[in-house]
């Protein structure tokens, strides 16, 4: 199946066929609703540029597409029914999974992410920790290291030398990998496949190259869990945000708690001036749904590239999986 593309707008369509070719969607272009003719109730998925004029036939999986959410647009995505008004480029990665969604077959896995508040807050082993618990519950599990300055989530599980694709084979992808080839690729260890960064070569990641790969991880895992900077905008099908029981961390968690998706609160111990969990997330607006404290076992543990499956992060994990986070 196919996206339908109705603009007038030479800039946002070529956009949204280069977005499309990373995605291998297929995408057919009109100027009006007349010259899409069939293909206005045959595709998978209409984007519609906020440059056209007139109406189009009620349906679903309509999506605005727009240079800036203003009130204008709104209203206009409104009388059209769409389920979406698309900023480009900043929602570049959204568009491209859900052309996937819409156009490609199979099934999807879920995406998780993972957030630290600060730089030091613990995302990467609480990532690590829930892809293990994931995986010793049965599920086939991407560990994915978005985070290009840290220190390389393959070294939590000793994969650091492992051979397998890395980040920098990928970036200069055209197109979408097969499922079949990335699982096959990737390095793994104790059931959890991990693709990360290479200690040896940075590259700079392009978003839809980000985007299709994600999307297609979501083809071959059943859960895809990412270690995400807070300055990346990603979509994601929950989020975890990881807060210090600090105030330096509670001020640095405003940025993430405020955006369009409510995270799920995690709180970390020890809280050095007594900080409680509620106060955290009283602070935060935001409900708490889980609380560990540092467990001095741990650091040796990762050094071993060991990281423990016992323990209150891991009884913390596994309680998420089952509950908020579960499919």
């Amino acid at each position: 199946m196919n996206a339908l593309v109705l603009s007038t707008n030479p800039g946002l369509v070529d956009e949204v066929r280069r977005l499309a070719a990373a995605a291998s969607v297929e995408v057919s272009v009109a100027r009006d609703t007349a010259e899409a003719r069939g293909s206005l109730q045959n595709a998978a998925l209409v984007l519609v540029g906020a440059d056209l004029p007139g109406r189009i036939p009620r349906r679903g999986g309509v999506v605005m597409l727009a240079r800036a959410a203003t009130v204008p647009v709104f209203r206009r995505a409104m009388d059209l029914g769409a389920e979406r008004v698309a900023v480009l480029p900043d929602e570049e990665d959204w568009l491209a999974e859900r052309m996937a969604r819409a156009c490609l077959p199979g099934a999807f896995g879920r995406r998780i992410a993972v957030t630290g508040a600060r730089g030091g807050a613990g995302a990467s082993v609480f990532a690590t920790t829930l892809a293990l618990m994931a995986a010793r519950g049965g599920a086939r599990v991407l560990l994915v290291d978005l985070d290009a300055g840290g220190g390389g989530l393959d070294t939590l599980l000793g994969l650091e030398g492992t051979p397998g694709t890395r980040w920098p084979d990928l970036a200069g992808l055209r197109g979408r990998l097969a499922p079949r080839a990335l699982e096959e690729e990737v390095p793994s260890a104790r059931g959890v496949a991990v693709l990360s960064h290479a200690h040896d070569r940075p590259c700079a990641l392009r978003p839809e190259v980000v985007a299709s790969v994600l999307a297609t991880a979501q083809r071959a895992y059943d859960l895809v869990i990412t270690d995400r900077p807070r300055d990346l905008a990603l979509t994601a099908d929950r989020t975890v945000l990881l807060v210090p029981a600090e105030v330096r961390g509670v001020l640095a968690a405003r940025s993430v708690a405020a955006g369009p998706d409510e995270p799920l609160l995690v709180t970390r111990g020890p809280a050095p001036g007594g900080l409680a969990p509620r106060a955290v997330a009283e602070s935060l607006c935001l409900p708490l749904s889980g609380h560990y404290d540092f467990e001095r076992g741990v650091p040796a543990a990762l050094e071993r590239a060991a990281p423990p499956v016992r323990g209150r992060l891991a009884r913390l994990c596994a309680r998420l999986l089952d509950g908020p986070l579960a499919a």
